[in-house]
């Protein structure tokens, strides 16, 4: 399976969310992953967006890793919808999962704004994972990311 991950959180690569995904990544070398760098690369991606369009076009699944600040996802997720919706790349009928990292506060409001975006594009949301900042250094906590993934 093709998946694309939609790194959307502002720190890039010291993501907490992003590295719960390369954990999977790390467990499933039967599927390809693939990730794009939203946070930190939305304004490249409003002067041009093909290289977004074709990972999307690739993707099988695409899944949206993010923080959660205060009820909402990060601004750069906001604005690549907006540039997806504005693009009109055809999504219906690719599956669409989230990763999340929050302290719980309200995780339930992004979750349901990307679902209900995912829906909006035609794709099939798979219910998300919402993790705490630190789940991945104890076991229960990448019991939970593999059993999401499962």
């Amino acid at each position: 399976m093709n998946i694309l991950v939609l790194n959307a959180s502002p720190k890039g690569k010291a993501s907490a969310t992003l590295h719960t995904a390369l954990y999977l990544e790390a467990l499933h070398p039967e599927h390809t992953f693939e990730f794009l760098p939203v946070g930190v690369r939305i304004k490249r991606y409003e002067k041009d967006f093909a290289p977004a369009r074709a990972a999307l076009e690739r993707a099988d699944l695409v899944l949206f890793c993010y923080p959660v600040y205060t009820f909402l996802a990060p601004y750069q997720l906001h604005r690549f919808v907006e540039l997806v919706k504005a693009d009109g790349v055809d999504l219906s009928g690719k599956f669409a999962s989230q990763i999340t990292t929050s302290k719980h506060f309200y995780d339930v409001t992004a979750h349901r704004w990307v679902e209900e975006n995912c829906f909006d594009l035609g794709m099939k949301p798979v219910r998300g994972l919402s993790a705490d900042m630190e789940d991945l250094l104890n076991e229960k906590g990448r019991r939970q990311a593999r059993d999401f993934f499962e």
